[in-house]
């Protein structure tokens, strides 16, 4: 449960730097990566879950590398994401998030306040997806 918490502070905090300038600062990579490290310890799971569950974010990452249209710090919050839930909710997390963001860049088209090629923070709808699936 302590971990849950501690997750969601942290999220909360990297969706709101992602918002506003669209970067994430290393230094809160690095406070998620000793979260995640102490999660992976306490945790039950075992390592081939651990694994599994970094799929996502391992994916997200290569989209990143290979195409520059995604974050690599989205990337590294959903490898940690995926490693402290597991193979089974990292990928209803990844796909929740996908939904609300699509559903959310629909919404900017219709309205006419975005374009195409117009980039979107995708931490917040890491974080509600998150929230969707802990609760």
């Amino acid at each position: 449960m302590w971990f849950d918490l501690i997750t969601g502070v942290w999220l909360f905090a990297v969706s709101i730097m992602d918002i506003r300038s669209r970067r994430v600062p290393v230094w809160t990579l690095v406070m998620g990566g000793v979260l995640t490290s102490a999660a992976c310890i306490c945790q039950k799971n075992g390592y081939p879950d651990i694994a599994r569950g970094m799929l996502p974010g391992i994916f997200l990452l290569l989209t990143a590398f290979v195409t520059g249209k995604a974050g690599y710090g989205d990337g590294v919050v959903l490898l940690f994401l995926g490693m402290t839930a597991g193979a089974g909710e990292s990928f209803i997390i990844f796909g929740i998030s996908l939904f609300l963001a699509a559903v959310f860049s629909v919404l900017l088209l219709a309205l006419r306040k975005a374009g195409r090629n117009t980039g979107i923070p995708f931490l917040p709808f890491l974080t509600a997806a998150w929230l969707i699936v802990m609760l």
